[in-house]
């Protein structure tokens, strides 16, 4: 059978009229879904222990009359009653992720639209740990402590009760979650947070660090921020741009000699196609002319076979360069978002390049090929099909 939701339990509390001690009253039933849920919760023994509520006059159970109950906190996993926020802030696992509960005294339950200004500064506190926790190198989520680590060791234990959170604001959260979760030197920021944290709750009493931090809140939003400022300065703009730029000069330089490693070879082409042209003779026989129109093939053939490695070898090496530059632009993406976008277009030129060396050698490796079938057609035209028998 479905155990009972909390959900269903704040039906219950809602129409309760709770007497002094806040452990029960008087329920007016007066729809059919608040009936059902009553008549659940007595008859199932599963739902009555998950919702610790007891129905003193189960016999009045029906629409249109009024029963009384006894009433305590629920299951835990199912969510917590309590007379006001610091009823479920007891629990420290409260602390730092907050569960459903229903507030009996602001007649609030967890999912309501509008909110006590109890709770909005319990959410923004919820929202605070979570960010703090970033920076913290161990958090225990049962006891409620955060161990931070810098210029020494410091334990805060997450100590707070609901009149202590008058200094937390959204906005003061806001930033802190703007300074924590941004993806830029995010790692430098969390420990520049983390020796902020040390430094303003060192002093204190473990118990109490907690709560020095929030009346100090808007004080380590701002030496977080100054600590930040401070290890952007050590690289500037030019910096990054005179490293841009050397970076794109080594590039610029692998790639032209990718071509220069085998421009000798390359020039060759046509000085080769010259001395094919001119040197080739007429063999009617199986005389010298034959010999050296063959000579002449064959030489072509090899050139064009060792012009062929060099090229695929240049071709390799454009692909490792190609694959370098993609791994230097995506680090620069990384490690320098916010101007990255300024020298994006110098890799782009770079890739650019690479292609278009790689179509050159393409096409050179592509012309010596059609010169050795040329080659290999003019010397059949010239060498007549009788010299075979000099073999």
């Amino acid at each position: 059978m479905a155990r009972i939701t909390f959900d269903q339990l704040v039906t219950v509390y809602r129409g309760t009229a709770f007497n002094v001690a806040r452990d029960g009253g008087r329920i007016a039933i007066n729809d059919h879904a608040l009936l059902e849920t009553l008549k659940f919760i007595n008859e199932d023994d599963d739902a009555y222990r998950d919702s610790n509520i007891r129905i003193v006059d189960p016999e009045n159970l029906a629409i249109g009359n009024e029963i009384t109950v006894q009433t305590s906190t629920p299951r835990i996993g199912l969510g917590v009653l309590a007379k006001d926020l610091d009823g479920v802030i007891a629990n420290p696992s409260f602390r730092i992720a907050a569960p459903k509960y229903y507030l009996i005294e602001d007649r609030f339950a967890y999912n309501d639209a509008k909110l006590p200004e109890s709770v909005v500064r319990y959410q923004a506190t919820v929202r605070l740990v979570k960010a703090l926790s970033e920076a913290a190198a161990f958090v225990d989520p049962h006891q409620a402590e955060a161990t931070f680590l810098g210029p020494g060791r410091v334990r805060v234990p997450i100590v707070y009760k609901a009149s202590d959170l008058g200094a937390v604001t959204p906005a003061l959260v806001d930033e802190i979650e703007s300074f924590v979760f941004e993806k830029n030197h995010r790692d430098q920021k969390l420990a520049i947070l983390s020796s902020n944290i040390i430094e303003i709750c060192k002093a204190q009493p473990e118990t109490e660090r907690f709560v020095f931090l929030l009346k100090h809140l808007h004080e380590l939003v701002s030496k977080a921020q100054e600590g930040y400022k401070l290890f952007a300065s050590e690289f500037s703009y030019e910096k990054i741009r005179g490293k841009t730029e050397e970076a794109i000069s080594d590039y610029t330089a692998k790639i032209h000699k990718t071509f220069h490693d085998i421009q000798n070879q390359v020039m060759g082409v046509p000085v080769a196609t010259v001395i094919v042209a001119t040197q080739f003779k007429s063999a009617g026989a199986c005389a010298t002319e034959f010999w050296a129109n063959l000579a002449i093939s064959v030489g072509a053939t090899l050139f064009a076979m060792l012009l062929s490695v060099a090229i695929y070898n240049q071709l390799m090496t454009l692909r490792s360069i190609e694959e370098d530059l993609g791994r230097q632009e995506g680090r620069l993406q990384k490690d320098y978002a916010s101007v990255a976008a300024s020298f994006l277009p110098a890799y782009s030129n770079l890739k650019m390049r690479i292609a278009a060396h790689r179509w050159v050698l393409r096409a050179i490796l592509f012309a010596s090929w059609i010169g050795v079938g040329l080659t290999w057609y003019i010397y059949n035209r010239l060498t007549v099909p009788e010299v075979s028998s000099c073999f």
